[in-house]
């Protein structure tokens, strides 16, 4: 006589709805490790952020207010400790783009196309789209879930700093406080991937894409101040515009009409005398600036232009894959 076994208990359904299965799973599984590794830079960084934002503000603001006269030795400081250690959070957020790249290009697409591992997965009721789908989503998820936060408080430490600080056009700064930082992590992950469908190697995909985002992030900062219109300020004495602006060029108008560019021998002239002597021969000054109020268009505009390039790269991948495996 046989006797019926009771069934094993189960969770409850909404925590079996919510685990990764299939796929994603897989890919979260493969790549533990990394993901393992980048929640405890984040968590560190995160940790340092909040304390930039707190008491190493603090200490360098009461650093800057014991300073008695303009020349005050700030090396060794800690508003010095504090600049450095904001510099230092800049450059890794920097170079996460990079770092999504080579784990993409090198780990994710080239490396399992390279050992034959892909094609084992495409045999086994999984498409090469598919695929390609879910090792691109999972990165970016857990790259833009770490990202985020760090760009959030890298922001509001860099607001809460003691004057002076990094300017807010400073490159490290700039690509680090504000959604090109996110966007440039994408267009990592996708020329990455693109790199390494295209050549099927883990080194070779890698090198690829590192190179077209070290092209895309050049171009970003030689044409940066020319996508959104810049503010002039004419004037008969040398013109400098905001203190917090950024200062394109400097211009100036003799009187018989002829125009002198970037005439910074008058921008930077201080006393009463040295505007005299700058005012003689011309009859207009003007400045050109980007106003800090830009911040926001620039990075919005040029957050636009990446995340274009990252579609693009992204269809291109797909379009090679998909050709490839037909």
């Amino acid at each position: 006589m046989t006797q019926t076994l009771p069934a094993l208990p189960r969770g409850p359904r909404g925590l079996r709805t919510l685990r990764p299965t299939g796929t994603v799973w897989a890919a979260l599984r493969l790549h533990r490790i990394a993901l393992g590794a980048w929640f405890v830079v984040v968590l560190a960084t995160t940790v340092l952020l909040l304390w930039l934002h707190g008491p190493g503000a603090d200490a360098a603001a009461r650093h800057l207010a014991a300073c008695a006269t303009p020349h005050c030795e700030l090396a060794g400081s800690a508003y010095a400790r504090y600049d450095q250690l904001l510099r230092l959070v800049g450059t890794l957020i920097g170079a996460t783009p990079y770092i999504a790249a080579l784990f993409m290009g090198v780990v994710c697409v080239g490396r399992e196309l390279e050992r034959g591992t892909a094609q084992l997965a495409w045999v086994q009721s999984v498409s090469p789209t598919r695929w390609l789908a879910t090792t691109l989503a999972v990165p970016a998820a857990w790259f833009l879930a770490g990202t985020v936060p760090l760009v959030v408080l890298h922001r509001l430490a860099w607001a809460a700093g003691p004057s002076p600080l990094t300017p807010w056009y400073d490159t490290d700064l700039y690509v680090g406080t504000g959604p090109v930082a996110l966007s440039r992590v994408l267009l990592g992950l996708a020329v990455g991937a693109l790199g390494g469908v295209l050549f099927r190697k883990a080194l070779a995909g890698g090198v690829a894409g590192v190179a077209a985002l070290l092209v895309t992030g050049w171009l970003s900062t030689r044409y940066r101040v020319s996508l959104w219109p810049t503010v002039t300020d004419h004037g008969r004495t040398p013109q400098t515009g905001p203190p917090d602006a950024q200062a394109l060029r400097y211009d100036a108008v003799t009187k018989d009409g002829e125009l002198v560019t970037n005439n910074m021998a008058c921008a930077d002239a201080g006393n009463g005398a040295e505007l005299k002597h700058c005012a003689r021969g011309f009859q207009d000054f003007s400045v050109t600036y980007h106003p800090s109020s830009h911040y926001w268009p620039l990075q919005l505009t040029e957050s636009a232009l990446i995340l274009t390039l990252t579609a693009l790269a992204a269809a291109a991948a797909f379009t090679i894959l998909r050709r490839r495996t037909r």
